[in-house]
């Protein structure tokens, strides 16, 4: 631990509550025993900094993205991992599309989300009281990019604009609808990607503007309405980005970015800076956090946590981990919790 604690009995008005008091600046300030209560006070900006929050995710096996086997395996990482929220994967795939004609375009009912529904429900009945449970969104360009590829939507998005932005309707309609329907299940946030912001499309004018942003105003301003924690993830996965800067109004309440812009490195500091909201990071999914040992990953954890903002970082990845140890994610966490 960075500060001692010691352990202790509370009024019984507070009896919800079992804390841990830590010696800071003077002051005595409590950990709640809820981890929904601890990631209020982190967006609050009144955690106890001796305190980070942490998340690292991860994709699951092929046989556990569907039903039981799906929320067996969110329950099993989410104990092990002790991190503080519980992220819900977004593994239901729309179909291809090979050639954008009115009758080649391939769209999806509102309810097409229906089974990860199911998921995301079954997950909020086991862990929702004490956790935030977080559905993972990708936005309707990314779905688009992994059912029409690069190179077809950039001829669509010149050539038949009107074609690609029915495609990106069908699938904004069905997040929206997946939305709502979680959101009566009891969900307070989620998860936001985004991408369609990178390089590769900055010779297409308006290409953000019309065919990314539109749509992700839409489901993200739907996310964000009658919700509590939302986190806007910045994905760079297809290739990078040369300015944040455009998604400095996309509604969250914690910002997930890329770790370089370009190549150039973009700091925690800096994305604090620049959204002025706490954000999630400091490890790179492919970098030291999947080859180092566990102590030297807890060794990283608390130089990540001095260099940067006090009480504004939630420790993690800039996306989802493929080959890290558990060990190592436990690691992180327990460093990150001040242990």
């Amino acid at each position: 631990m960075r500060n001692p604690f010691r352990l202790f009995l509370i009024p019984a008005l507070f009896a919800a509550s079992v804390c841990l008091l830590a010696s800071c600046g003077g002051k005595k300030a409590s950990i709640p025993s809820s981890k929904k209560e601890i990631m209020d006070q982190f967006v609050a900006g009144t955690l106890d900094p001796s305190y980070a929050p942490a998340a690292f995710f991860i994709h699951f096996h092929s046989d556990q993205k569907e039903g039981d086997a799906a929320v067996q395996a969110h329950l099993n990482y989410f104990h092990e991992s002790e991190m503080d929220i519980l992220k819900v994967q977004f593994e239901q795939g729309a179909p291809r599309i090979t050639e954008m004609t009115e009758d080649g375009i391939k769209l999806i009912p509102e309810d097409f989300y229906r089974p990860t529904l199911e998921i995301i429900t079954a997950l909020q009945e086991a862990e929702g009281q004490n956790v935030y449970v977080l559905p993972t969104l990708y936005s309707p360009y990314q779905i688009s990019h992994n059912t029409m590829g690069e190179a077809l939507i950039i001829s669509a998005a010149k050539e038949q604009p009107d074609l690609y932005k029915k495609v990106l309707d069908s699938y904004r309609d069905a997040l929206i609808w997946l939305i709502k329907e979680c959101k009566k299940a009891g969900i307070l946030g989620f998860y936001m990607c985004t991408q369609g912001g990178e390089m590769m499309y900055n010779d297409i004018p308006g290409f953000f503007e019309n065919f990314v942003k539109a749509y992700d105003m839409a489901v993200m301003g739907e996310c964000n309405r009658d919700t509590r924690v939302n986190i806007l993830h910045i994905c760079n996965w297809e290739g990078p980005y040369d300015d944040l800067s455009r998604f400095k109004d996309y509604p969250a309440q914690i910002v997930n970015t890329p770790d370089n812009l370009n190549g150039v490195p973009f700091t925690l500091s800096n994305a604090v800076k620049l959204f002025g909201r706490p954000v999630l990071g400091g490890f790179n999914r492919q970098g030291e956090i999947n080859t180092i040992s566990a102590e030297e990953v807890a060794d990283r954890t608390r130089k990540i946590l001095s260099e940067n903002p006090e009480g504004r970082v939630m420790i993690g990845a800039d996306c989802t981990v493929g080959n890290a140890p558990l060990a190592n994610i436990q690691a992180a966490v327990a460093a990150a919790h001040g242990k």
